[in-house]
């Protein structure tokens, strides 16, 4: 079987179960949002401003080092026990900021809130290692059905403890079941048997890991920032109940994020490793790659554009309809931000982190005077900004520095790829900062007809694994492909 198809049909198996768990948390944001109001939202927002800015570092690169190296259990058991300790040094450093985050906002409630949301790096370092070794195994059905388990439970839960009142304490508490739940069922697949092992483990596992840890993490911390800056602006000078609006958008974003690149970047990065050991041509399957995202983020970007008051009044009331002035411009980094998301794991591939960090550091530098130069007016103008910035500087910047620099993509091939939709995309922010609908609607349609003629391909090859995976659910066990087949019921 070729790469292409190989890897497609991994996406929709680990595909299947990742779209089920993000459409029940969509679902679950139905409910939530009849029981939960943009302050409390906002409130839990606060915190993880912070928290997830600390929780960068919780993996630090550990997963990619365990898929790229060729070392055994030895240098498992010694992962394993860096994971644990970096878990409790994260754990104690956010216990010591509890008040300082308190004391920012000048709310001294979020204190012990922001105390029992440490925990979960505790609980979340066990999971790491064992998870690692499923995806280099190319195991993404055990995957994808633990991650899904483990969210339908703490969806249940969480919307249990908003039923009975328990108000943002219902978005937090399931979060630590969601964790605990990860790892019990990874443990139980992969069997890694946690101790504590000679200290020697773990610093012969952090030296063979040190390069990519330190500029894995010097990447994340920079571009976390640059994508929260616009939520520790909103948080501390418009308030929570602004917050929660904004964090409604963006979580649309977050959600395409989760959807495609996260779902892509599971079993693209194993995937092109293996590819590449065998001498294949890393740049054009990646080219494909981009392609097939490319079709898939359309519709939800699309939707967002098009109709967000109708959007939002159906899904989640009258209540949180401000937040549709907002979701366009989210709606458009959805088709750029997808693809663009996904290049980290090649600059890991070719051992090229250095280069990762330095173009980061830059990028983020430009998105966050974007964003402080949005928030002197209004939210709204922040996801203006925050949009122009990243459409007019940092995607030519990405493929100048990034494909075509280091990658090496032939031009021919990034002007084929990329011009039409870029030059379509300004079009769509125009037309929506000045309010023309109409031109709007033409352009997102002439978007669609781009897509549809010249990644046909894609989409055909995409159809067929699709139709092919669904006809195989109806074949007895004993016929399911066995590469693919896990084992487990």
């Amino acid at each position: 079987m070729s790469f292409k198809k190989t890897l497609l049909k991994n996406i929709v198996t680990l595909g299947g179960f990742n779209y089920a768990s993000q459409i029940a948390t969509f679902l679950s944001s139905i409910v939530l949002s009849r029981l939960l109001f943009p302050d409390e939202y906002g409130f839990v927002a606060l915190i993880t401003v912070f928290t997830g800015f600390v929780t960068i570092f919780a993996d630090a690169g550990l997963s990619f080092a365990i898929i790229r190296s060729d070392y055994g259990s030895t240098y498992h058991k010694g992962m394993n026990n860096l994971s644990f300790y970096i878990g409790v040094a994260l754990f104690l450093i956010v216990l010591i900021l509890a008040y300082p985050i308190a004391y920012f906002y000048d709310n001294l409630n979020l204190i012990l809130p922001t105390m029992v949301m440490a925990t979960t790096f505790i609980i979340g370092a066990f999971t790491i290692v064992p998870m690692a070794i499923l995806s280099k195994k190319l195991e993404f059905s055990a995957v994808g059905r633990i991650r899904l388990i483990a969210n339908l439970v703490s969806i249940l839960f969480m919307i249990l403890l908003a039923w009975l009142g328990f108000s943002y304490w219902s978005l937090i508490i399931p979060q630590l079941v969601l964790h605990f739940l990860q790892y019990a069922m990874s443990e139980y697949k992969v069997r890694t048997r946690f101790r504590f092992y000679k200290f020697r483990y773990t610093k012969v596992a952090y030296r063979k890991t040190k390069s990519l840890i330190t500029n894995l993490s010097g990447f994340n911390l920079i571009n976390y920032w640059a994508r929260n800056a616009d939520n520790l602006i909103i948080g501390k000078y418009y308030g929570n109940y602004d917050l929660g609006i904004y964090n409604r958008a963006y979580k649309m974003l977050y959600l395409a994020l989760n959807l495609i690149s996260g779902l892509f970047g599971t079993v693209l990065y194993p995937s092109l490793k293996k590819f590449k050991s065998e001498g294949g041509d890393v740049n054009s399957e990646f080219n494909n790659i981009l392609g097939i995202i490319s079709i898939l983020n359309f519709p939800i970007g699309a939707v967002l554009i098009l109709i967000p008051e109708a959007f939002v009044r159906i899904l989640w009331g009258e209540s949180w309809l401000q937040v549709a002035e907002l979701l366009p411009f989210f709606g458009l980094l959805i088709f750029f931000q997808t693809l663009l998301s996904t290049t980290g794991h090649i600059y890991i591939l070719i051992e090229k982190e250095k280069v990762f960090m330095q173009m980061g550091v830059i990028s983020a530098i430009l998105m966050v005077i974007s964003i402080v130069i949005g928030a002197f007016y209004s939210i709204k103008m922040i996801a203006v900004c925050y949009t122009v910035g990243f459409m007019i500087v940092v995607v030519p910047y990405y493929l100048y520095y990034g494909f075509y620099k280091t990658f090496r993509f032939h031009p021919k091939q990034l002007v084929k790829f990329w011009i039409p939709k870029i030059l379509i995309g300004i079009g769509i922010l125009c037309t929506v900062i000045l309010g023309q609908r109409y031109l709007t609607y033409g352009l997102v349609i002439l978007f669609g007809i781009h897509l549809a003629w010249f990644q046909r391909k894609d989409f055909s090859n995409l159809r067929m694994l699709v139709m092919q995976r669904v006809k195989s659910q109806n074949h007895t066990k004993t016929k399911i492909d066995p590469p693919y087949y896990d084992g487990s019921e």
